[in-house]
């Protein structure tokens, strides 16, 4: 039987070699759209959070922009906010460190 705990590793070792070949925009992008569940892997992390933040920081985003961002779909996202998520949750992600 397996535990969360075993599980939740299991899914960042699965994710972590997904991510290790989306090597490009477009694979970043790709790998973005179609594993969600990969950005919110521990359920106690404010990571989403904190990424939406600093994209605002860097982008400049009022309030009202950073609402609207939050109400599209996943895959309807902005391409610049997919690169930003990828880099900021994936790559440099707490749950991806070792």
């Amino acid at each position: 039987m397996y535990t969360s705990s075993s599980m939740f590793t299991g899914d960042v070792s699965y994710y972590k070699n997904l991510a290790e070949l989306a090597n490009t925009n477009k694979g970043k992008i790709n790998f973005f759209d179609q594993n969600q569940k990969a950005f919110f892997l521990d359920p106690e992390s404010d990571e989403w959070f904190n990424m939406m933040i600093e994209y605002a920081k860097k982008e400049n985003l009022e309030e009202e922009a950073i609402a609207e961002l939050e109400d599209l779909k996943w895959k309807e996202m902005p391409d610049k906010l997919k690169l930003f998520a990828f880099d900021y949750c994936i790559i440099n992600g707490e749950s991806y460190q070792e």
